[in-house]
C-alpha cells in the first residue's frame, strides 16, 4: 500500500493589529478612535486575544510613545517597504515560525465570528486564508498568513513589487466566502467615521 504524505502541522497562530498607517485622511490616529467604548486598537487586541496565542500591535516608530500604544506589546515597523506588508515582515522577524492573523486598525465592523472562520479555515499547505469579496477580490488586511508566506513577500521585495494581495492571488490561498462585504469596510475619513458610528449605533 502506498503511504500518503503527512500534512504539515499548523503553526502557532498569533494576532497582529496593523496600525502603522499615517491616518492622514482621517486627520487623527485611527487606533485611538472609539467605536466600541474603548480605543479601536484595544478593542481589536481583545478580540484577537480570544483566538490567538498572543497579540501584537504593528506600528510606525513615531507612535511607540503615544497613548494608547506605549503600554501595549508592540512590533515597530523596521522594513523599508511601505504598507501593511512592512508590519507583517517585521512580525516574522520576531516570530519567524508563527502564522499571523493580521487585521487592519480601520475596520470597526469586524466581529469574532469573522475571525473564528479564518482560524478554522486554515490549511497546512496554504500560504494564507482570506475572505473573497463578491467582486472577486481577496481581502489582504483581515487574513491569516502562514509562516511560509514570508518567502513570497521577500521575493517581492527583490522584484520591487511588495503587496499582500499579490501573495494571496498567487497562493495557494484558502478562500472563504464573504456574505456581507460591508463588514470589511475600511474607515478612512471623518465623514466615513461619522457614518460608521451611526451604523454601529443602529445595530445595537
Amino acid at each position: 500500500m502506498k503511504k500518503t504524505k503527512p500534512l504539515k502541522q499548523l503553526a502557532t497562530l498569533r494576532g497582529l493589529v496593523l496600525a502603522g498607517g499615517s491616518s492622514a485622511r482621517m486627520g487623527r490616529d485611527k487606533g485611538s478612535i472609539e467605536y466600541h467604548g474603548v480605543a479601536q486598537v484595544l478593542w481589536l487586541q481583545q478580540l484577537l486575544a480570544e483566538l490567538c496565542e498572543s497579540v501584537y500591535i504593528s506600528i510606525s516608530p513615531k507612535l511607540r510613545e503615544m497613548t494608547p500604544y506605549r503600554d501595549l506589546p508592540l512590533i515597530v515597523d523596521q522594513h523599508s517597504v511601505k504598507g501593511p506588508a512592512a508590519g507583517l515582515l517585521s512580525a516574522w522577524e520576531v516570530f519567524p515560525e508563527s502564522a499571523w492573523l493580521a487585521v487592519a486598525i480601520d475596520m470597526p465592523f469586524i466581529n469574532k465570528t469573522l475571525l473564528e472562520n479564518l482560524k478554522k479555515g486554515r490549511k497546512p499547505n496554504s500560504l494564507a486564508t482570506a475572505y473573497l469579496h463578491n467582486s472577486g477580490v481577496l481581502e489582504p488586511v483581515c487574513a491569516v498568513y502562514e509562516p511560509h508566506a514570508r518567502q513570497e513577500l521577500v521575493k517581492d521585495i527583490k522584484d520591487k513589487n511588495v503587496s499582500l494581495r499579490r501573495v494571496l492571488e498567487f497562493g495557494p490561498t484558502t478562500k472563504l466566502p464573504l456574505s456581507k462585504s460591508r463588514i470589511l469596510t475600511s474607515i478612512n475619513t471623518p465623514e466615513e467615521h461619522k457614518e460608521a458610528c451611526m451604523r454601529l449605533s443602529s445595530n445595537n
